[in-house]
């Protein structure tokens, strides 16, 4: 069993923290571990429990992280303190802000406009390589010829930018033909890390709401989002609870 994973319905997420999250992607780029990792937020755990398919990429992937205060505090129950929010947007900028030499990383997705905005933002980051993927079905992708580009550049480390779960499945297809590089799905990450998204802001986040700021929603649609993702969090505790009184381990 995989103890460096929790369980949250019925998938897992990983044991980790940001500077834990950025630690392990270096070493798995710079030893050719590779892997892809699933940001995972409450929609996706949702999600999981309710496609098996998908359900089993995160459990093949080398790291789900806890993206929103909700699933850190779903380790916290299971009484792993070290477990802390892990957001692709903030590890993102994180990693771009403070680069490691030996990390060279490729950004696939969103605009050109983008892509050339954030190499232009951070010079020193060490990004070899950008490109825009095109608006196809995620079967439609040009794997082989991808792969290609990233491994001519020399990267080791590959961002994409969709939504999930398609960027999952994307970085998944991907890593069959890059078996040594790290991918890693960001979502909005690009946008807000030139500032042309606004983030959550850090109230929302720490209350565990960030996802209300994800989209344009109504009053009414905001309340009803708000009222499901309760219920559903609370069904999490509860099980989380029921498990430790039986005795069931947080990886089983």
């Amino acid at each position: 069993m995989d103890k460096t994973k929790y369980r949250v319905g019925k998938t897992f997420i990983s044991r980790t923290n940001p500077d834990d999250a950025i630690a392990k992607v270096t070493e798995a780029a710079l030893n050719g571990q590779g892997g892809y990792i699933c940001v995972s937020n409450m929609r996706m755990v949702q999600y999981a429990g309710e496609h098996p398919e998908y359900n089993q990429l995160m459990k093949d992937s080398f790291m789900n992280w806890p993206d929103g205060r909700p699933l850190s505090w779903c380790g916290k129950m299971w009484g792993l303190k070290e477990v802390k929010c892990t957001s692709g947007p903030s590890t993102f900028m994180k990693m771009m802000s403070n680069p490691n030499p030996q990390l060279k990383h490729f950004l696939l997705g969103d605009t050109q406009d983008v892509l050339d905005e954030i190499v232009a933002t951070y010079k020193d980051a060490g990004i070899v390589g950008t490109y825009s993927l095109p608006f196809v079905d995620v079967d439609e992708f040009d794997y082989a010829g991808i792969a290609k580009m990233v491994e001519d550049s020399g990267a080791n480390v590959v961002w994409t930018a969709m939504t999930a779960p398609k960027q999952d499945v994307f970085d998944q297809k991907l890593y069959a033909y890059l078996p040594h590089d790290v991918m890693i799905g960001v979502g909005r990450a690009f946008r807000i890390s030139i500032g042309k998204v606004k983030d959550a802001p850090e109230w929302a986040k720490k209350m565990g709401v960030g996802g209300m700021y994800i989209g344009r929603k109504s009053k009414p649609q905001l309340l009803w989002w708000y009222i499901k993702k309760t219920f559903v969090l609370l069904s999490y505790y509860i099980s989380i609870f029921w498990s430790r009184i039986i005795g069931r381990k947080y990886y089983e």
